[in-house]
């Protein structure tokens, strides 16, 4: 594992996500206001997850290997942030959804590289979730820097992705140092790939898949929902999702006293019926009052189920290979999650309205949890006897 830079755990969550703030759920207020169609606008959205997931393990096995890949990786997302900021209506369509793919691949990794450097801290392995807590910090002021410039600048959407690339290279620049030898691979003989354990972080996100994809369901297309149907404003339309991050800060603190007894699997479990719940309400009642209400359901559903899976794959691989552990299942769960929540989430709004797309995002995350429950209910039965 690693030892870190103590101190600048807070800083790196709290730069890191307001630059991702920036960009992921704003972009569909963004290509709205470009006049794009949910469609297009979910093909872009997808694209920045397809990039996300496929770079992921490669960064994360380069991190098991070097400390430098996620300062490079940091670099890369600023960088692309800037050339779509650029081409973002001077350009077709596709300029702009190579500008967010690049920058998918290069910040889908950085949220679960970091996650591994907590874990291999022996101060804050048992907080994670307290220090994590900075990253919500951080969507918050990404959120309302985002605002801000839209509001200023209402023409000049496109400037809220140069906000992003500022927050990025302004974080700190330390990620912390080795503490144990690297991974260095298979024992000769053996094929590369047969070091990525693909089996236990398959095992994982088994019980997650369902609640990841609701999830990142409804950070895609709240903004452009409540843009498109609510005539809501750049506030009004980015404040669910900030409260939900603000939400996230007492969560979290919940969330760590609660796994000190309970098992991962129990937190995974209990984090599908608080999205179920909001996404229904959201589906029945839509409007201004609702769709801010049903924000604490979200922020604690992604507290449980972030702690939830980190910590089950913690315990799923070495120590050796946590980076490409944390990196492979965040691409599998947030990055296939967004993927699909982009083109079949895009598509399905076209065809039955946010509307029905709510309400099928309440099914497949109540869905989700089946397999959780049913293994713990095995393991109670076990124990009787």
């Amino acid at each position: 594992m690693r030892r870190t830079d103590e101190p600048a755990f807070a800083r790196l969550y709290l730069h890191l996500f307001a630059s991702a703030a920036c960009v992921l759920p704003v972009a569909s207020y963004v290509l709205t206001a470009f006049g794009w169609r949910p469609g297009d606008i979910g093909v872009g959205t997808a694209l920045l997850a397809l990039a996300g997931t496929l770079s992921s393990p490669a960064w994360g096995r380069l991190d098991d290997r070097t400390d430098w890949a996620p300062r490079a990786a940091v670099l890369g997302a600023s960088a692309a942030a800037v050339a779509t900021g650029l081409t973002l209506g001077r350009l077709p369509h596709p300029a702009t959804w190579l500008g967010l793919a690049l920058f998918g691949a290069a910040e889908g990794p950085l949220d679960a590289l970091l996650t591994t450097r907590v874990l291999g801290s022996r101060r804050h392995a048992g907080r994670l979730g307290s220090v994590r807590a900075f990253g919500s910090l951080g969507w918050v002021v990404g959120l309302g820097l985002a605002a801000a410039v839209l509001t200023l600048w209402p023409d000049h959407a496109e400037w809220v992705l140069f906000a992003a690339a500022l927050a990025a290279v302004s974080a700190p620049r330390s990620w912390g140092s080795r503490e144990a030898p690297p991974y260095t691979g298979p024992p000769a003989g053996r094929r590369l790939w047969e070091g990525v354990p693909v089996r236990p972080v398959l095992g994982v996100l088994a019980f997650t898949a369902g609640t990841s994809f609701a999830i990142s369901a409804v950070v895609q297309f709240t903004a452009g929902w409540a843009h498109r149907e609510l005539a809501a404003g750049p506030f009004l339309a980015l404040a669910p999702i900030a409260l939900s991050a603000a939400l996230e800060l007492p969560a979290f603190r919940y969330v760590d006293r609660l796994a000190r007894g309970s098992s991962p699997l129990l937190l995974v479990v209990l984090a599908g019926p608080p999205i179920a719940l909001a996404t229904f309400a959201l589906a029945a009642f839509p409007s201004s009052v609702v769709m801010l209400a049903v924000q604490p359901l979200i922020g604690l559903t992604f507290a449980l189920l972030f702690v939830g899976q980190s910590r089950m794959l913690g315990e799923a691989v070495p120590a050796d290979r946590q980076s490409s552990a944390q990196t492979l299942g965040s691409a599998l769960s947030t990055g296939c999650a967004g993927l699909l929540a982009g083109t079949v989430g895009g598509q399905l709004a076209d065809a039955v309205g946010y509307g029905g797309l709510f309400a099928a995002l309440g099914v497949v995350s109540l869905a989700g949890t089946v397999p959780g429950v049913v293994l713990l209910s095995l393991r109670a039965r076990v124990r009787v006897r």
